[in-house]
């Protein structure tokens, strides 16, 4: 008798939502996402399942499919446009993120320009306890949790 084996199918698009942004393109250090036809479709031989695409998408197209919890916080947005840079999320104290996931870095604004700002470590996004203690703290609201919807 053979065996059969799951497809790891991580993430999908939301076509209705995308905006053919390319950031999700750039993102993705396996290559896996294209177009066809003014489609944006993901090459699930080659995806990782990094969920980098899922981080930069600004309008949330890339739906997490598989693998995770309802309600599991998947990665963390800053809205750098209402960011002041008061650096609250910075302090390593752990009273505004236990995990300390946030530092400053290099970040791209709305005209596609560097700016310094701040960054959440989506490497590290397992260490993340899903407390959210990052949303409620930050006195600008410019942090937005993305969490896994089924």
């Amino acid at each position: 008798m053979g065996k059969f084996k799951e497809k790891f199918v991580p993430v999908q698009i939301n076509q209705e939502l995308c905006l053919r942004c390319e950031r999700c393109l750039r993102a993705c250090k396996a290559k896996a996402i294209y177009f066809e036809h003014g489609v944006r479709l993901v090459d699930y031989n080659k995806c990782r399942g990094c969920l980098n695409c899922v981080q930069v998408c600004p309008r949330n197209a890339i739906e997490v499919t598989s693998g995770l919890r309802v309600d599991q916080v998947v990665s963390i947005k800053i809205d750098h446009e209402i960011c002041s840079m008061c650096k609250e999320c910075l302090d390593d104290n752990g009273k505004f993120c236990p995990k300390n996931l946030f530092y400053k870095g290099k970040v791209k604004n709305k005209e596609n320009e560097e700016i310094e700002g701040i960054r959440f470590k989506f490497r590290e996004i397992a260490k993340c306890q899903g407390c959210l203690k990052c949303v409620d703290l930050c006195p600008e609201n410019a942090i937005k949790p993305v969490k896994y919807k089924a």
